[in-house]
């Protein structure tokens, strides 16, 4: 079984009620459950994609447990709570996907990994827990009945701290082209980030053949004339076809030569 569905009606998912089943890759919640049980899904450890009602509180301890593959969430928040999101992250430290249909919007974040580990104080011979990486700061900021978009923002700054380019483009990506409740001076430090890292946003938008990045590029302004024949070069040698289309076009659009004019 690949694919499992919920029936609509059914009220509650009984402890380890489907665990263990290997070879399960997507789990379809109805808006009608009210409890998922103890381990519920745990060592599910092809299970991808799950989706879920945003007011499902109660999920208990282990329910994901284990499912080392999940990597996108999807929740249908109708009266804008997302509680689930803090029980379905407790029991994993992967990067994980959040797609949330609000009934005014969409959002889609990323809640980056993190790994721990314990260090010894020599002098007091006491262990300490070192985190590595801000997806523990994440998930703390998806703990609430309702995701605090703000806040959620605010540990950009954390994120550049701790994370690798590519998934600080990719967060970036994600709240700029789902920029639900997203303010102004919070898409400003987005873009400026991409801006101050513009080539390399480029290049990695090229080698993925994303042109829906490409043209977030154009919007934020990455494109500029000189560095245009660089691109078309990578994209050529790629042959990443939809995107040398897409730069052509650009090109042609913005920076085509204009024809001399002789007065007599």
């Amino acid at each position: 079984m690949k694919i499992l569905r919920i029936p609509e009606g059914r009220e509650r998912i009984e402890d380890y009620e489907f665990s263990e089943i290997r070879e399960l890759e997507q789990v379809f919640i109805p808006d009608t459950v009210k409890k998922v049980g103890k381990h519920a899904f745990y060592n599910c450890r092809s299970l991808k994609k799950v989706r879920m009602p945003g007011d499902l509180f109660q999920i208990e301890d282990g329910a994901f447990k284990n499912c080392d593959s999940l990597e996108s969430v999807e929740i249908y928040a109708h009266d804008q709570k997302t509680a689930c999101m803090k029980n379905v992250v407790a029991d994993l430290t992967h990067e994980l996907t959040f797609f949330v249909h609000y009934p005014d919007g969409e959002a889609k974040i990323l809640i980056p990994s993190y790994n721990y580990d314990y260090e010894i104080d020599i002098n007091s011979r006491v262990f300490h827990e070192v985190v590595y990486g801000s997806g523990d700061a994440y998930q703390r900021c998806v703990s609430k009945a309702e995701l605090d978009y703000s806040e959620y923002d605010f540990l950009f700054a954390v994120a550049k701290r701790e994370e690798q380019q590519t998934t600080l483009f990719e967060l970036i990506e994600d709240r700029l082209h789902y920029p639900y409740r997203l303010g102004d001076r919070e898409k400003k430090i987005y873009v400026d980030y991409l801006q101050k890292h513009a080539k390399a946003y480029v290049v990695k938008k090229i080698e993925q053949n994303d042109q829906k990045g490409l043209r977030l590029a154009a919007a934020c302004g990455l494109l500029q004339k000189e560095d245009m024949d660089s691109y078309f070069e990578k994209a050529g040698r790629g042959k990443r076809v939809e995107c040398m289309a897409y730069l052509m076009e650009y090109h042609h659009q913005h920076f085509r030569e204009t024809e001399q004019e002789f007065v007599f």
